[in-house]
C-alpha cells in the first residue's frame, strides 16, 4: 500500500514466528483496506496500518492469554462470551496501556460482523451469542473509559486551555523579543557554522554572558556555558570557550511548541496537515496580511494520494511570530530541512515529517504545561466547542468574540486581535459545515430518515442544481455563517456512525429533548447531549451508514423483550419505544433509498 506519492509505502507485516495467527490476520485486515472495506468507513491506508496494531492486541488478550491458536477451528470454537468479556475486563484494567480496552473491543466487533455476514473463511468464524459481549452496557463503558483516558477528540477544559495559552504567550510575547536580540548579537560575532559554533575569548566576556543568559519571571529562557582552556605558553592567559547552541535550540523548540498550540487552536488543522507545513507556507501578502498554504487530505475524494491545497488567512500575531521564528532559525544551521515544526535540538536529517514527530511535540507540551493528552485533534476541536457548548461563561465569550464586551480569562489574547476573533468564529462554521455536508450528500446520494432529513430532501428535490457540484460545501458554509452571524440557534453534530443531531430550537426545562430527559443535573442554557442520542428524537437524522448498527440494536431489543427474566414493566415499555423508533428508521431508510435521484430523474423527463 502506498501513501500520497508512493514514495513511502505503508506495510503490514506477517511474521513467520506468528504463522498460527497470520491466517486470521489476513482474513480480518483485508477488510480494513480502503479498496475492500466492508462498511465504507475506512478511507486511508494509515487506518489499515492502525488495524494491524489492533490485531496484535486482540491476539494477545484473546488467544495467547488463553493458550489458543487461531489456525485451529477447534480452538476458536472453545472461545466463549465469558472469555471475551474477561479479555475486555483485563484490557480495561491495564493502566499501562489504556488504549487496549477500546482497541480490543473494535477488533472483536469487526470479527463478529465479518463472521455473521459470512465474509471470512469458515474456519476463522466465531459462532457465539454476540449480544453477551457486544451490547449497550459494554458500548457505554468503552466510550466512558475512552473519553476518560485516551480520547483525542475531547476539547480542552478551560483550566487546561489556560495552561496552554499561558505557556505559549510567555514564549511568544516575553521570550521571543529577547531571543531576537540575542540572535542578532550572536550573528554579529560571525561565528563559524561548526557543530557547536563556540565563542572563544581571552578570559571571561561579560557582554557575551549578559546577552546569552536570559531569565524572565524567574524562568531560564536561555543560558550559555563556558570552559577554560589551558593557558597559552606565549601569553599566559586562559581562553574562555562559550557554548550557547544547545540552549538556543531548546529555546527554539519552546517557540515551536507555542506556535503549534496557537496554529492548532485557531486554524483547525489535522495532524497530517500540520506535518506538511514548511517555514515558507506562512507568508505575508502585499496588503501586509498573513496567509497559510494548507494541503487537505481527509476532505478529498482520494485521501491516500491527492491532497488539495488551499490558502487560509492567519491571525496577524501568529504570522508575525512565525516571521520572527524564521529569523531565529536563520542563525547558523537551524533552518535544517525547512519544516515549520521540526525539532531544533536534533541533528538528524528529516526527509519525511511523520506522526511520530508530532507525538514528540505533544509530549513536550504535556511535559511543560502539565496538560494530559494534548493531541492535535483536541486543539482542532477546542475553539469550536467553546462556542458550541453554551454554558454561562461561554455566552460571555460569544459576546466578546462578536465585539460586545471583553472577557476576563486566559484567552484574553483573542480579545486583543480582531483577526483572531474571525478565525475562532470560522472554526465553528467549519465544524458545522463538515458535518452538515456529510448529512446533505448522504441524503442526496443514498437514503435518509428523520424529520430534519425530510425537510432537506424536499429542498433538494425542489432545487437539485443548488445541491450539486463542487460549490456545495461553499454554499453550506455561507448558509451556516449567515445563520450564526444573525444570532439564529443552530446545532449540528455527528452522534454516531450515520447519525446526526440537527437542532435549531431553544431547549427549556419544560421542553427537554430525549437525550436530556433523564438527566437530573441540568443547568441553563441547555444544548443536546450527543453522547446520549435517542432514535425517537425529532431532531435525529439517520443515513444509510447507520443501517447495520440500528439493525443490530433491533435484534438486541428483541432478544431482551423475549426474555422475561429480570426485566420490569417500565423497562419493557422503554425498550418497546426504542424498538419502534429503530424499526421506523429502518423502514424509512428502505423506503427513501435513492428516492431523491429518482425524483430528479422524473422531474427532468417532465421538463
Amino acid at each position: 500500500m502506498e501513501e500520497i506519492t508512493g514514495q513511502n509505502p505503508i506495510k503490514i507485516y506477517f511474521y513467520k514466528e506468528e504463522e498460527e495467527f497470520n491466517g486470521l490476520k489476513r482474513a480480518l485486515l483485508y477488510y480494513s483496506i480502503p479498496d475492500f472495506c466492508a462498511f465504507g468507513n475506512i478511507k486511508s491506508y494509515n487506518t489499515s496500518k492502525g488495524y494491524s496494531s489492533l490485531f496484535n492486541t486482540f491476539i494477545s488478550y484473546v488467544f495467547k492469554d488463553n493458550h489458543l491458536l487461531a489456525n485451529d477451528p477447534t480452538d476458536i470454537s472453545c472461545i466463549t462470551p465469558a472469555m471475551l468479556n474477561d479479555a475486555l475486563d483485563r484490557a480495561k484494567a491495564n493502566k499501562d496501556s489504556p488504549r487496549h480496552y477500546h482497541s480490543l473491543f473494535r477488533i472483536i466487533r469487526l470479527w463478529f460482523s465479518l463472521s455473521s455476514e459470512g465474509m471470512i473463511p469458515e474456519k476463522y468464524k466465531i459462532n457465539i451469542d454476540y449480544v453477551s459481549v457486544d451490547n449497550k452496557r459494554r458500548h457505554k463503558d468503552v466510550v466512558k473509559h475512552f473519553q476518560g483516558t485516551v480520547s483525542t477528540w475531547i476539547p480542552f477544559s478551560e483550566r487546561d486551555l489556560a495552561k496552554l495559552i499561558n505557556y505559549s504567550l510567555f514564549w511568544l510575547e516575553k521570550a521571543l523579543p529577547k531571543l531576537i536580540d540575542m540572535r542578532d548579537y550572536i550573528d554579529s560575532l560571525k561565528l563559524v557554522k561548526t557543530k557547536g559554533s563556540p565563542f572563544s575569548t581571552k578570559g571571561a566576556n561579560e557582554e557575551f554572558e549578559n546577552m546569552t543568559n536570559i531569565f524572565i519571571d524567574e524562568v531560564c529562557v536561555m543560558s550559555s556555558s563556558f570552559s577554560s582552556l589551558k593557558p597559552q605558553e606565549k601569553n599566559g592567559y586562559k581562553t574562555h570557550q562559550y557554548n550557547w547552541k544547545n540552549s538556543y535550540a531548546i529555546a527554539l523548540d519552546h517557540i515551536r511548541n507555542s506556535l503549534f498550540i496557537f496554529i492548532g487552536l485557531l486554524l483547525g488543522m489535522r495532524s497530517r496537515e500540520m506535518r506538511q507545513l514548511m517555514l515558507d507556507d506562512i507568508f505575508k501578502d502585499n496588503n501586509e496580511e498573513y496567509w497559510i498554504n494548507i494541503t487537505r487530505f481527509k476532505t478529498t475524494s482520494d485521501t491516500n494520494y491527492h491532497g488539495e491545497t488551499e490558502v487560509m488567512p492567519v491571525p496577524f500575531f501568529i504570522g508575525e511570530c512565525v516571521d520572527l521564528f524564521k529569523h531565529l532559525k536563520s542563525l547558523s544551521d537551524f533552518e535544517k530541512q525547512g519544516y515549520l515544526f521540526q525539532s531544533n535540538k536534533s541533528r538528524k536529517e528529516v526527509n519525511n515529517f511523520t506522526a511520530g514527530n508530532i507525538r514528540l511535540i505533544t509530549a513536550e507540551i504535556r511535559k511543560f504545561t502539565g496538560v494530559e493528552r494534548p493531541h492535535s485533534h483536541r486543539f482542532r476541536k477546542t475553539s469550536a466547542e467553546i462556542l458550541i457548548n453554551r454554558n454561562e461563561k461561554n455566552i460571555d465569550l460569544i459576546r466578546m468574540l462578536f465585539g460586545h464586551e471583553s472577557y476576563e480569562m486566559t484567552l484574553r489574547y483573542i480579545a486583543r486581535n480582531p483577526f483572531m476573533v474571525k478565525a475562532v468564529a470560522e472554526a465553528i462554521e467549519v465544524n458545522f459545515t463538515e458535518d452538515f455536508h456529510e448529512v446533505v450528500t448522504n441524503i442526496r446520494d443514498q437514503s435518509y430518515s428523520g424529520k430534519p432529513a425530510e425537510r432537506i430532501a424536499s429542498a433538494i428535490i425542489k432545487a437539485p442544481e443548488k445541491f450539486a457540484g463542487k460549490q456545495l460545501k461553499l454554499q453550506l458554509m455561507n448558509y451556516i455563517s449567515h445563520l450564526l452571524s444573525s444570532g439564529e440557534m443552530l446545532f449540528i453534530h455527528r452522534t454516531a456512525i450515520g447519525m446526526y443531531c440537527i437542532h435549531s430550537e431553544e431547549i427549556t426545562i419544560d421542553n427537554l429533548t430525549p437525550c436530556l430527559a433523564e438527566n437530573k443535573n441540568l443547568s441553563l442554557p441547555l444544548s443536546p447531549d450527543i453522547s446520549n442520542c435517542q432514535l425517537e428524537c425529532k431532531h435525529c437524522v439517520v443515513v444509510e451508514k447507520a443501517k447495520q448498527a440500528i439493525s443490530g440494536n433491533i435484534e438486541f431489543y428483541q432478544s431482551i423483550l423475549e426474555s422475561t427474566d429480570g426485566v420490569g414493566v417500565k423497562a419493557k415499555a422503554r425498550l418497546r419505544k426504542k424498538l419502534s423508533a429503530a424499526e421506523k428508521h429502518i423502514e424509512a431508510l428502505d423506503k427513501n433509498k435513492l428516492k431523491i435521484q429518482e425524483a430528479i430523474d422524473v422531474r427532468e423527463l417532465l421538463v
